[in-house]
């Protein structure tokens, strides 16, 4: 199971834009929870600019420019980190 954590301006997750959804990544599929969780260890931090149908991320993994391309419009400009979770 993978977690993220974002914080930032997110017009799909939040009702006035701003603020930080945790995102819990199964096999076979995703859920997302507003509000934040404490990770044990953060592998990876991520700067994220989502405008219209184009995302460019930004992070300390390799690669760590990254181009996207989705099928759907969407505002986003956000920090997030990824870990694990403590038990």
């Amino acid at each position: 199971m993978k977690i993220f954590i974002e914080y930032g301006l997110d017009f799909d997750n939040n009702k006035y834009g701003f603020g930080v959804n945790t995102e819990y990544e199964y096999d076979d599929q995703e859920v997302r929870k507003s509000g934040a969780v404490k990770l044990a260890k953060t592998e990876e931090h991520y700067f994220r600019i989502w405008i219209g149908k184009r995302v460019m991320s930004l992070s300390n993994k390799r690669p760590h420019i990254h181009f996207r391309k989705k099928n759907r419009n969407n505002f986003k400009i956000i920090y997030g980190r990824r870990g694990t979770k403590i038990k």
